[in-house]
């Protein structure tokens, strides 16, 4: 039998074989094989895990689709101003009430859908006024632009027309009107008061008393900031060429106290 020295070692000559053929790292238990060295194994052989999204499987596809959709959502905004491609606010019209000279003439920021009441203010009462938005837009606007500006605070009312009396125009006076909103006390405002001028409206009315209408220069697109009240009827004396914005709903009585150079102390604006 062999001793116990050669059976040490005989056992150390197997351990070392064992140990040339086996793989780096910490050996498999006996009888089973772990998954990492089956997978190092793979691995070795040129094995590559199988591609399985869509964009792994299609790169060039998904990156042509991805430029697509950024391209429609880029048209989206720019079509419907949205986002960086909105359109800057365009600045509001400012007035210097010192001048009363306008750098602009004013845009368009009332709702026709809306109502709006005038009240204007003199020392003799006030004259309330229901501005037609719907019928006449621009010259509601302008209206409502001057008086939140102050613009029409201190002016005159220079121009009373009456049966009976002399026309500040020269002859007998044949119209029932007062005429407002001059800086002048005679009505002879410079060009650069407000500096700017508005379109005409379509004429809804026929200058009936109560009626409120843009006074202008008697050519087309030329009124700007005075205005008429007519305290009676006008009718059969006036073109239809001044448009009419609003009407008197109360103080009408306080218009026909009104004389030449009596002044506007304020209008105010109430939107219902």
């Amino acid at each position: 039998m062999p001793n116990t020295a050669e059976k040490r070692a005989q056992a150390r000559r197997v351990n070392r074989v064992q140990a040339a053929h086996a793989a780096p790292g910490a050996y498999p238990k006996k009888g089973a094989s772990s998954v990492a060295s089956q997978n190092r194994q793979k691995n070795r052989s040129g094995y590559k895990r199988p591609r399985t999204g869509f964009f792994e499987r299609y790169p060039v596809a998904s990156v042509a689709g991805l430029i697509i959709v950024i391209g429609l959502v880029v048209l989206y905004l720019q079509q419907n101003k949205i986002g960086p491609f909105a359109t800057p606010p365009i600045a509001q019209a400012t007035c210097d009430l010192k001048t009363h000279h306008c750098n602009k003439a004013p845009i368009m920021t009332i709702d026709k859908n809306k109502t709006y009441i005038a009240t204007i203010k003199t020392a003799k009462g006030n004259i309330v006024i229901n501005l037609d938005a719907k019928n006449t837009p621009i010259t509601v606007n302008n209206f409502v632009f001057l008086a939140q500006q102050h613009f029409y605070d201190n002016t005159y009312f220079w121009r009373v027309e009456a049966p009976g009396m002399t026309s500040p125009l020269g002859g007998a006076s044949t119209l029932q009107l007062i005429q407002g909103g001059s800086v002048s006390n005679v009505g002879q405002d410079a060009n650069t008061i407000p500096g700017y001028t508005i379109s005409d409206e379509k004429v809804t009315g026929s200058y009936t008393a109560g009626d409120i209408a843009m006074a202008n220069t008697g050519q087309p697109n030329s009124g700007s900031t005075q205005f008429f009240i007519c305290t009676g009827d006008n009718s059969k004396y006036l073109a239809k060429s001044y448009t009419i914005f609003g009407h008197v709903i109360s103080g009408l009585d306080t218009a026909l106290k009104i004389q030449p150079k009596d002044v506007i102390e304020s209008v105010t604006i109430v939107v219902r």
